[in-house]
């Protein structure tokens, strides 16, 4: 017997993809041409019969299902979206040396390609660099 993806509780993604389909005058069909996915696949997502891992899909979608319906950055880390303020302040935060999930949370945003200090550290390096 295959698990279904109804079994395990929904990515935050996801639950913003049904309250978006949810609203008045919106559809799966409209949803998915503006997020870029096809139609039946998010169909399946929304229906929990997904047959696939979601970690690919996770990635190629829910940054971009929470920018455009929360305003918010998907941190990958925490598998949720964050405001773009908290964003910022937990890639600036210094090194914490005694609290391990400081750390994790700290060596993510490092290697995170939405950081926004990496970004801004980018265009500055090639100000100077050129």
């Amino acid at each position: 017997m295959q698990a279904r993806l109804m079994d395990m509780p929904d990515p935050e993604w996801i639950k913003v993809l049904r309250a978006e389909v949810e609203k008045p005058g919106r559809t799966i069909t409209s949803v998915a041409a503006e997020i870029d996915i096809k139609r039946s696949a998010l169909s399946m997502l929304l229906s929990g019969t997904y047959p696939a891992k979601l970690d690919k899909v996770s990635a190629k979608y829910a940054a971009k299902v929470m920018q455009l319906y929360r305003d918010q950055v998907f941190c990958p880390h925490q598998r949720r979206g964050i405001s773009q303020e908290d964003c910022r302040a937990l890639a600036s935060a210094p090194m914490s040396t005694s609290n391990p999930d400081k750390l994790a949370q700290w060596s993510a945003c490092r290697r995170c390609p939405l950081n926004p200090i990496n970004f801004t550290e980018t265009s500055d390096e090639r100000r100077t660099h050129v």
